[in-house]
């Protein structure tokens, strides 16, 4: 495998699925028939003995598990046991800590900065503080929520985790009737970071990671944002780095050189940063760009998919990252098997349905027509009469149309869906044309029956398929044998690279260089760096790095760009498709295309392999 751990996406039970008035037939369970049996005790006495029959089945709900009610976080989401049972998560945390390359550390991903608005129904009010953009800001400074909430924690961990990453840390915000400001709970975050874990008499603290990309959701958060304010208090802790945060699109062209700000940071001062450049949100960031009204770097790909494949499992970044970066390299499992992702959950009627179109364009970025048909995918959505991908992909974008302009209510949205895509050009005495275009143009002699007379309950049976079954497709077994084998040779190599130089962890260092160079048509970034541990003895080890990072091919003369002596070079590692060899003739001048790079060692330190 190549990690030294895994970071699971939150196993927290989350939010069921509601209807808006009217809950007595819920997904988890149902009452069996009134079974009333009398029994005879004694002469003239009769008990009545109710019996209630259980039937145990693993829940329905699907969601990505950052939509949590809080009540039971301190236990496992019964819908990612297979057994049903709660040892499952210690038998698997159990085998990692054996696994036979080495141990394989857990880091648990907690939510506890907001509150599904389902959690009204099951906490008391003194829990919560008002509402957000999510549900519900939680009541961090009253003492005895408090306490619950860092008792579940300390539950939740005594199951054999050994870190934690503590989600959206700017929201953990509270009025101060003192300054008369809103001020960032620091305190409480690191009282997180303080619980300790303590299994059969043992006790420790565990690795921290705060994602805190203060002061989002403020105008100009991207360029404000410092991400450093909780390392700075709690130095041993990680931090989420800017290149890995919610925004990054390096399936945009010039991402790069519009990013170059920040790649210095990381560079010069991120060694306590998480880095990289994929990860669940980031992607699903991917699938949200507007590709009609956006440049694309074709370079990645030939289409959609591919592009934004290639941007987040990037041969190139990768091999900036991990072959030459400060900080803690992480990957995105999705990402890493070229797999679709996005933002599906069955769990929720009332927004179900905004939800699910504003999800449209995860079928432009993430599924191919190839894909679309696998005979084990989006059955339901087939079921429905929308029996290929383009199909599909002008309805979403219509009703998405639709949603936007009808200011996201259901009833006018179903009435124009019924008025432009309905046979009968007339409802309710209105014979005006459709105002719609694109739910105009999607009308056709042969669309599916099901959008003719669209009601509120078929948008909401539509928006669930859609969610159920995009959330299938992100299963990656379905995608193994889409995984490239020599990328992904690669990529273990590049893994067990790091870990052979873990010095290369610490920040650049003065001697050390870091530099790019940006034409019109390209981006390259290169550079030098010195182990401090030899840097001064008669051998010291130094590594030498080139990627490509975007444009049209380039030459690159590494031996002009760093003053080397080229003869005292070897190539230690290179990305699919570089042929070049370690010799100083081939080093002198050799081609370079988007995505590709290499990293040189010092061939008579002869140090690594």
């Amino acid at each position: 495998m190549g990690y030294d751990a895994i970071q699971l996406l939150p196993i927290e039970p989350t939010i069921e699925y509601r209807l808006e008035d009217f809950n007595q037939d819920h997904e988890f369970f149902s009452i069996a028939g009134e079974e009333v049996e009398e029994i005879e005790v004694e002469e003239g006495a009769v008990v009545v003995e109710e019996k209630i029959k259980v039937t145990l089945r693993k829940p329905n709900t699907q969601n990505w598990g950052y939509d949590v009610p809080i009540l039971g976080s301190g236990a496992t989401n019964p819908a990612v046991l297979g057994t049903l049972r709660p040892d499952e998560l210690v038998d698997l945390i159990a085998t990692l800590h054996n696994f036979p390359s080495g141990p394989i550390q857990v880091i648990y991903d907690l939510v506890y900065g907001h509150a599904d608005n389902q959690a009204l129904e099951l906490l008391n009010r003194q829990y919560f503080k008002g509402p957000n953009m999510y549900g519900q800001d939680l009541n961090h400074q009253l003492p005895i929520v408090q306490a619950i909430l860092l008792e579940m924690q300390r539950r939740k961990i005594n199951t054999g985790a050994d870190g934690i990453r503590v989600d959206g840390g700017q929201d953990f915000r509270f009025f101060n009737p003192l300054t008369g400001r809103v001020e960032q709970d620091d305190a409480y975050l690191l009282a997180m970071s303080d619980v300790v874990q303590e299994i059969q008499g043992c006790k420790r603290l565990l690795f921290t990671i705060f994602e805190d990309g203060r002061p989002w959701p403020e105008d100009g958060w991207e360029e404000k944002s410092t991400y450093r304010e909780l390392i700075e208090l709690r130095p041993e802790s990680y931090q989420w780095g800017p290149l890995i945060f919610a925004h990054n699109t390096p399936s945009l062209k010039g991402f790069w050189q519009r990013k170059w700000e920040r790649v210095c940071e990381v560079m010069y001062k991120g060694d306590r940063w998480i880095t990289g450049c994929g990860n669940h949100d980031t992607v699903r960031r991917g699938n949200q760009i507007d590709h009609h009204n956006s440049e694309i770097n074709w370079n990645l790909g030939t289409t959609l998919p591919e592009v934004l494949h290639n941007a987040y499992d990037n041969p190139a970044t990768l091999l900036w990252v991990y072959g030459f970066c400060p900080g803690l390299p992480m990957d995105f499992l999705n990402a890493m098997m070229h797999s679709p992702w996005g933002f599906f959950r069955n769990t929720d009627e009332r927004y179900g349905v905004k939800v699910a179109f504003e999800e449209a364009g995860f079928l432009d970025w993430q599924i191919s027509p190839e894909l679309y048909q696998h005979p084990q995918l989006f059955p339901q959505l087939k079921a429905l009469g929308f029996k290929d991908l383009a199909l599909l992909q002008r309805f979403m974008k219509a009703v998405a149309d639709a949603m936007v302009k009808k200011d996201f209510q259901l009833e006018a949205v179903a009435k124009a869906c019924r008025h432009c895509l309905g046979y009968e050009p007339e409802e309710d005495g209105d014979a005006a044309a459709c105002d719609l275009e694109l739910l105009s143009q999607f009308k056709h002699a042969e669309q599916p029956e099901f959008v003719t007379r669209l009601d509120v309950p078929k948008l909401k049976k539509f928006a669930r398929a859609f969610m159920e079954d995009g959330h299938e497709a992100c299963r990656v077994s379905y995608h193994f044998d889409q995984v490239d084998p020599e990328r992904s040779r690669f990529n273990l190599a590049l893994r067990n690279y790091r870990r052979q130089h873990p010095w290369l962890h610490h920040n650049l260092q003065d001697g050390d260089r870091f530099n790019r160079i940006h034409e019109n048509d390209h981006t390259l970034f290169y550079g030098l760096r010195t182990n401090p541990a030899t840097a001064h003895s008669d051998d010291p080890e130094k590594v030498v790095m080139v990627t490509h990072m975007e444009g049209d091919p380039a030459i690159v003369t590494l031996g002009d760009w760093l003053q080397l002596y080229l003869q005292e070079w070897e190539v230690a590692i290179a990305t699919p498709g570089v042929n070049v060899d370690s010799t100083a003739d081939s080093l002198r001048v050799f081609e370079l295309r988007d995505g590709q790079g290499l990293i040189l060692r010092n061939s008579l330190s002869q140090r690594g392999s």
